[in-house]
């Protein structure tokens, strides 16, 4: 069998079984979450049946002392904790724990815990069986019963008693002894306990169904343990089997190449792997010895073909200077530096650069007048002229098209004086320009545009590159440069505003700016003395 399907098999088994251990796991985690949900729900049905108890105890606690002491408080509190238990009014905050032992010592009461809930209601959203539902609605009920009894103790003692409909509206001496018989008698203890039975036999079947579903989740704790245990073991037997393939089947042979490759790498060239088996590794091994064989059959070959590569190699040398050269002349050098270390996507945007766009004035009836030598040896002579300054500047020129010439201060080297940098080669220019013309005998003038502001600056094309820019100050720089006068450098308030202290600017007014509407614009016209 192949080394490689072995060790594929073997390690596809190990990540099934580490896959089933995370799921077993994940099972545990769950089961173990059901555990504790179900001692949640234990306690959450002990603390109501706790509060039907309580607020039962309450209840005779003060009807009882209302009946003793006839103080129209406790008759109140006796109301309050009917109100609550019937979902007429929220449940105080504290409720289910001391709370009406700190309002009877005169303690401030808390406020209460949101919407109003009945006893009964709560009851019903906790989940529980119907019989388990049966139980704490009988033990309510009997409670409910004895307030009727506590009622009638408490209004004898106001000299009310029952006129025949349930209603206190007969009128009598008050009876507090009657009362407190009501309220202290073996009939009110039995009923006492009648509610208190219910409540026994409900907390005893809360019990037996939460031992019941947490016997069970732990039978199948027990089942994952023993499952993940297993799963344990087939791991470390499946890890086992393969280290033993490994160390026997890969690094023992592996180790022997590597001897004899040492050997061979020293000279000798009459060494042999000779490893025996049908596996990749002997496959290798008998292609090394193939290789070493044919090494030694052409050691004269490979001579030659060194002092060839040499010489190749030195072609190749100033093929690259000539190529980087030549890049060099097409895109920025930090542009080709990156373009070499394998980037194939750049572009950066830059927040504050200025744009120039400078053109031939009258070029197209000018190349109507002339050859096409004429021009393009013109445009060289111009261009060169302007290259030169752009490189004295430090300013990065972006392309021609045409008779249009397009530089960027700012771009891809950032800096802070860019727009002096513009201004200054903007000037030298035209100077340069004007030299140009008298020294050539031709009508040649130059129209230009500045503006500041926001760019994108970046790689386009895949099969010859070229470093453009892209955004609205490219725009209105173009604009610019298209609405000016010959001879003239017309400028944005941008500009101005960022060169008025160092330059001098002649006002132009308002101009229609194609795509932008009227804008006020200024030439440049020098520098100042002082600046």
């Amino acid at each position: 069998m192949r080394l490689r399907t072995v060790l594929i098999t073997v390690l596809m088994v190990q990540l099934l079984l580490v896959g089933a251990l995370l799921a077993l796991a994940a099972l545990m985690h769950i089961n173990q979450i059901r555990v504790e949900e179900a001692e949640e729900r234990r306690i959450h049905s002990y603390l109501l049946a706790d509060e039907l108890r309580q607020s039962s105890d309450d209840l005779t606690r003060f009807a009882r002392s209302y009946v003793v002491t006839g103080e129209p408080r406790y008759e109140q509190y006796f109301l309050e904790i009917l109100a609550i238990r019937n979902g007429d009014v929220p449940r105080p905050e504290g409720y289910e724990g001391v709370y009406w032992d700190l309002v009877v010592a005169n303690q401030n009461a808390s406020a209460s815990m949101g919407p109003a809930a009945s006893l009964r209601s709560r009851m019903l959203e906790a989940g529980f069986t119907n019989d388990e539902f049966d139980m704490l609605s009988e033990s309510q009920n009997r409670s409910d019963a004895l307030v009727r009894l506590e009622d009638v103790a408490m209004n004898a003692v106001k000299g009310r008693f029952d006129d025949g409909t349930g209603t206190f509206t007969r009128e009598g001496a008050p009876d507090r002894d009657w009362a407190m018989e009501l309220v202290h008698g073996q009939e009110y203890h039995q009923a006492k306990a009648a509610i208190m039975k219910p409540l026994g036999i409900f907390m005893g079947m809360i019990d037996h169904r939460t031992l019941t579903e947490i016997n069970n989740l732990n039978v199948r704790e027990a089942i994952l343990h023993w499952v993940d245990s297993a799963i344990a073991v087939l791991l470390l037997l499946t890890t086992i089997i393969s280290v033993w393939i490994i160390a026997v089947r890969v690094l023992r042979p592996v180790e022997h190449l590597a001897d004899a490759a040492h050997r061979v790498s020293q000279g000798d060239l009459t060494t042999r792997a000779e490893l025996t088996g049908g596996n990749e590794i002997a496959a290798f091994g008998r292609t090394f010895d193939m290789m070493v064989t044919s090494v030694q059959e052409k050691v004269s070959v490979i001579e030659e073909a060194r002092a060839n590569a040499l010489e190749q190699a030195s072609i190749l040398e100033h093929e690259r200077a000539r190529s980087e050269k030549l890049l060099l002349n097409v895109l920025p050098a930090a542009i080709a530096d990156r373009l070499k270390d394998g980037e194939d996507s750049i572009a950066e945007s830059y927040p504050e650069v200025s744009v120039l766009f400078a053109d031939i004035v009258g070029f197209t009836e000018m190349s109507e007048r002339i050859g096409a030598k004429q021009v393009v040896d013109m445009l060289n002579e111009v261009f060169g002229i302007l290259d030169e300054l752009a490189l004295s500047h430090g300013i990065e020129k972006i392309k021609t098209i045409g008779d249009c010439y397009m530089v960027v201060a700012g771009v891809p080297d950032r800096s802070p004086t860019h727009a002096q940098q513009i201004a200054d080669f903007a000037l030298d220019m035209k100077d340069a320009i004007d030299e140009y013309a008298q020294r050539s005998g031709r009508d040649f003038a130059m129209r230009t545009g500045v503006h500041t502001g926001t760019v994108v600056a970046g790689i386009v094309g895949t099969s010859k590159f070229a470093y453009d820019l892209w955004g609205d100050v490219v725009n209105i720089a173009s604009r610019m440069e298209s609405s000016s006068e010959p001879g003239y450098i017309q400028v944005s308030d941008t500009v101005k505003i960022r060169l008025q202290d160092d330059y001098v600017f002649q006002a132009r007014g308002d101009v229609e700016i194609k795509g932008k509407g009227k804008m006020h614009t200024w030439y440049l016209t020098g520098r100042r003395k002082n600046a």
